[in-house]
């Protein structure tokens, strides 16, 4: 089942991680887990295409179908500048680098936030004052706490946790009501 989490935002659960929609762009950001591949594009279906696809980082619930997403809608893939790209199922040159800033669409911006990985990035949309975090934080309950906070992810999935903690700081400067997280209670 599909979740509008802001106006024109569309989350899906994919097994243990989510992936979201941007309606009004076509942009997907993330490609959930290589398991859930049938689930996924069934909820691309309904959603129409996919023109952009986002990937905030390189770990294999977020990359898992980015090249049968590539494939069957025919789309433009993103994919952070200071991201390792060993394990992305592209090749390197059916794929442009983004930086901070960058624009996906009217209204929504990649922030490079690294810490979870080297270059992982979450999404601002200041108009919609929606924050994408994707792996940048996670929802209390993913570690057993009540629902409603936001952790940096655990420290075991991290590539360096003190830039973790540090660069999260970052994000408070930006203007949002709701955080959407992959991992975890929005």
């Amino acid at each position: 089942m599909a979740t509008t989490v802001a106006p024109d935002i569309v989350q899906k659960r994919l097994a243990h991680s989510k992936v979201v929609y941007l309606d009004n762009e076509n942009v997907l950001i993330d490609s959930g887990p290589q398991s859930e591949w049938d689930e996924l594009q069934t909820f691309l279906d309904a959603q129409g295409s996919v023109d952009t696809l986002f990937l905030s980082h390189a770990h294999g619930d977020h990359i898992g179908n980015a090249d049968l997403v590539a494939e069957t809608y025919d789309c433009e893939v993103l994919f952070p500048e200071n991201e390792p790209f060993d394990d992305v199922p592209l090749s390197e040159e059916d794929v442009t680098r983004v930086s901070n800033g960058t624009e996906l669409g009217s209204d929504a911006r990649v922030i490079e936030v690294p810490g979870h990985t080297e270059g992982i990035c979450a999404v601002h949309a200041p108009e919609r004052r929606v924050l994408l975090a994707t792996d940048v934080l996670d929802g209390s309950d993913r570690c057993g706490l009540p629902a409603g906070y936001l952790l940096p992810p655990p420290a075991i999935y991290n590539w360096d946790s003190d830039k973790a903690a540090t660069n999260i700081a970052d994000l408070l400067d930006r203007t949002f009501e709701t955080v959407v997280v992959t991992h975890g209670s929005n």
